[in-house]
């Protein structure tokens, strides 16, 4: 199975440049993380998460769904993507973002394949992908359709509902280490503690801004998991992204 969620590649120490990228905005300190709930019913369940989730549950949806799926949203950056959508193959009109520099790549509402939508999430990773994506039994939303400003709270700014069909796929990537079969009600914390930043002091004094992308954060991770209203583990991870 391909792991979408970029806390288990830290704790499997797989560290890829989507992970290092998740982290690359963190300066040194603590950073207390909007939580991922998830609610459980015989029928299926509903994961709600902050901003930082949303491209990597995209991407769960594109690894895992069967059939077509129907999108609508934006894009924003500050790239020109309309060769990348045109090559792709789904339907866009460009604008302006009110107040921030780049564009938005406006996404009408759409049918395409999941091959379509599985390339449109992979080859714009890195892209702010801010599109709602409904599936048979599958319904990502997105709280806004614009980025929230840096360092705002962004408490269930993804919803992701599934079928009970995705639920040990969905247990094995983001519910790794929990051990209860049965429950309703789960919530998972984290506490970022970045201690220090490796930057390349060669690289620093001919391109800043690209020193700074590529820094290495070091630190730990404390994760908590609450089952039905009880601390069921606490523990914390090293990490080097």
């Amino acid at each position: 199975m391909t792991t979408t969620n970029f806390i288990k590649h830290i704790f499997d120490k797989n560290i890829t440049s989507e992970v290092h990228n998740a982290f690359m905005r963190y300066s040194i300190g603590e950073f207390v993380k909007e939580p991922v709930t998830v609610k459980n019913t015989k029928t299926g369940f509903t994961v709600q998460g902050g901003f930082e989730y949303l491209n990597f549950m995209q991407r769960f949806v594109a690894e895992n769904v069967k059939g077509d799926v129907e999108i609508d949203g934006v894009i924003e950056t500050v790239k020109d993507l309309s060769s990348a959508l045109k090559k792709i193959g789904v339907k866009f009109e460009e604008e302006r973002r009110f107040g921030k520099s780049g564009s938005k790549f406006v996404l009408p509402t759409q049918k395409i394949s999941k091959d379509i939508y599985k390339k449109l999430v992979n080859e714009l990773f890195t892209e702010y992908l801010l599109f709602n994506v409904k599936a048979e039994g599958v319904l990502l939303k997105v709280k806004s359709k614009t980025t929230p400003k840096l360092g705002s709270p962004t408490d269930k700014f993804v919803t992701l509902k599934l079928p009970v069909g995705f639920r040990s796929t969905f247990k094995e990537d983001y519910l790794f280490d929990v051990e209860v079969k049965d429950f309703k009600d789960l919530v998972i914390e984290h506490k970022y503690f970045v201690e220090n930043i490796d930057v390349d002091n060669k690289l620093l004094a001919k391109d800043a801004d690209l020193a700074r992308k590529k820094a290495i954060r070091i630190g730990e991770i404390s994760r908590k998991l609450t089952v039905d209203g009880k601390v069921v583990k606490e523990y914390k991870v090293k990490f080097k992204v």
